[in-house]
């Protein structure tokens, strides 16, 4: 009979296969919608084959571009910078010592300077993996809440997680400027799949060696008030999402606690709601 930790790993195997083919899937959009102006344009004046090798083309290029740009894009857009093992020693080790339990290349550390206690990663994959925290996560919780927030980043790294989040950000960056941040957001939401943060949940409290200290962690930022919300005219160490561009605003579904700045609308039934996760692993 299968080990526990074989099925686990063959499980995030899968997982990470599937991550990659709609990543690659959404990589299509934007420069398919270019290409296909292009076919019309081209066919209108009688090029037809033209236009469909302009079609191939800026779909290829279009493509290429977006996977390999998504993440730093990203990362740029939220006014985040690398952590060093001197300035952050305790978030240093914890990561170190979950990488060699998971398998994983350690990623690049970077910290946001916000008030509110939350994490996400991003990258292509899990060799060019990036695990952002802000600094209100680094003052405010203990050594085991802080170990449990950040193995649940690094399932996502295992799990490729990473690159669909990035991409989904960028390709629907278009689509939030007709529809507003708010819209983009449940939009990116929908594209990387919804009950993606309470799957990690469960994964993280089986890697660390204190389950309950994600529970603890998310029942605390589910707990906070929160000062600043998502008014950017509020003080911008608690401003959420944090940076101010759009692709920043898009990027809530991403972090740990989605519902750091407010609640963003209805979540009755939404198993990334933090309140419900939180409960979740109380229960364990």
């Amino acid at each position: 009979m299968p080990r526990p930790a074989a099925v686990a790993d063959r499980t995030e195997e899968a997982v990470a296969a599937t991550n990659r083919r709609r990543a690659a899937l959404l990589c299509l959009v934007p420069g398919g919608g270019v290409g296909v102006a292009l076919l019309v344009a081209l066919s209108v004046i009688g090029q037809p084959l033209v236009g469909v090798a302009a079609l191939v083309v800026a779909t290829a290029a279009g493509a290429a571009w977006v996977w390999r740009a998504a993440p730093a894009m990203v990362l740029r857009s939220l006014g985040a910078r690398p952590s060093s093992e001197e300035e952050h020693p305790r978030l240093h080790n914890l990561v170190d010592g979950l990488c060699a339990t998971m398998g994983l290349e350690r990623p690049a550390l970077h910290v946001v300077a916000s008030g509110v206690p939350n994490a996400l990663a991003l990258g292509r994959d899990p060799r060019r993996a990036t695990v952002i925290v802000t600094s209100g996560l680094l003052e405010g919780l203990g050594l085991v809440e802080l170990e449990g927030v950040l193995a649940h980043e690094l399932v996502h790294v295992k799990r490729q997680d990473t690159v669909l989040a990035g991409v989904a950000v960028v390709v629907t960056v278009p689509w939030s400027l007709v529809r507003g941040a708010a819209a983009g957001a449940e939009t990116v939401h929908r594209l990387v799949g919804p009950g993606r943060e309470f799957s990690a949940d469960r994964r993280a409290a089986a890697v660390v060696r204190y389950p309950s200290g994600l529970g603890s962690a998310l029942g605390a930022m589910a707990g906070r008030d929160p000062a600043g919300g998502a008014d950017r005219g509020a003080d911008r160490a608690d401003a959420w999402p944090p940076g101010a561009a759009r692709t920043a605003a898009l990027t809530r579904w991403l972090w740990v606690d989605p519902l750091a700045g407010g609640t963003p609308g209805s979540l009755e039934g939404d198993l990334d709601d933090t309140r419900v996760r939180a409960a979740a692993l109380a229960l364990d």
